[in-house]
């Protein structure tokens, strides 16, 4: 029912974007490249932001301790000043271009709905999983269990390679565009399937996650403590029973940070291919330059900062392996 459910609000976040952009577009005048980027992160804030608050709520206990309750409240303070930001913008945006009333009361009132709709669901998906718990709770990544994701994630790339191009080999011949040849269509299908393999990546590593949210006892400030102690030697004394949790975390979390490591960088091609295209076609200015800047920069930030706590995750396990048969008798 999770995956289903998650499968789903990406599904209708990407479709609220792509409606939600385009809206943008058509309300928008040539030339007004700023403002559109402004209403751009209005729509992103009022969409997003719900669906962080939701998966939150649906996949950690954030009522179960004070650390968890105080690191919930400042995830909603942060959500709802970013709405507070993107209302401004929108309102802005609406004004300054003479759009007409109903295009921030839209996005404004979406928004809250969203916001509202995410916690009920979030909070209704915990406790149905609480009230009915797998078993075994917790087990150690198996060879074999990463080969068979690494291999969904293989052929998840190649399957959707292989559709896209073949879908826009028939758009291709449908327009007969001449700015859209077979260069632009490899392309195409390049970027999408980057991103569908990345979206596998996330797919592949929600199992894992839950052992790392079962390792806690789906406690959102447990794991925050503990991963501070695995993920960046921070010196924290934990009882007993926290060691455990935290070497069955070390034991776990290299494959999940693995998963979503790959998960970004394949994202980022994705994105960065798309980028391409624009060139490749003609249609490149000086936003897609400074894009395209973005990309490389943050990959050149994120990779180093996850391979070193990937490392030392592993370091903490091997240090601590001797806990797990504790944990588990």
């Amino acid at each position: 029912m999770k995956v289903f459910v998650y499968v789903a609000s990406m599904v209708l976040a990407t479709a609220l974007m792509l409606g939600g952009t385009i809206l943008i577009g058509v309300q928008s005048p040539p030339g007004s490249i700023g403002l559109q980027m402004m209403a751009i992160f209005a729509l992103a804030v009022m969409i997003y932001g719900p669906l962080v608050l939701g998966s939150l709520t649906s996949y950690w206990n954030v009522t179960k301790t004070e650390g968890s309750r105080s690191y919930y409240r400042r995830w909603l303070w942060a959500v709802t000043g970013l709405q507070i930001l993107g209302t401004v913008a929108i309102i802005v945006f609406a004004v300054t271009l003479h759009s007409p009333w109903w295009l921030p009361c839209l996005f404004i009132a979406g928004g809250a709905a969203l916001t509202v709709f995410a916690h009920f669901v979030g909070r209704f998906m915990l406790r149905n999983e609480e009230a009915n718990p797998r078993q075994p709770s917790w087990a150690p990544v198996t060879r074999h269990e990463v080969r068979k994701k690494v291999a969904a994630v293989c052929i998840t790339y190649f399957a959707v390679f292989a559709i896209t191009a073949a879908a826009l080999a028939v758009v291709r011949a449908s327009f007969d565009d001449p700015d859209f040849g077979v260069a632009e269509q490899l392309l195409g299908a390049l970027g999408f399937a980057w991103m569908g393999a990345s979206a596998a990546c996330v797919i592949a590593s929600l199992s894992l996650n839950r052992r790392l949210k079962d390792a806690v006892d789906r406690d959102l400030g447990t794991i925050r403590k503990i991963s501070k102690v695995v993920l960046q030697n921070k010196e924290i004394v934990l009882d007993h029973g926290e060691e455990v949790a935290a070497a069955k975390y070390a034991a776990v979390g290299p494959t999940v940070l693995a998963f979503m490591l790959a998960y970004f960088i394949l994202l980022e091609l994705g994105l960065g291919t798309i980028q391409v295209l624009r060139f490749t076609s003609g249609q490149a200015d000086g936003w897609t330059i400074g894009y395209c800047a973005v990309l490389v920069v943050t990959l050149v930030i994120v990779v180093p900062i996850s391979a070193v706590r990937i490392r030392r995750a592993r370091d903490y396990a091997r240090a601590h392996e001797g806990l797990l048969p504790l944990a588990d008798a």
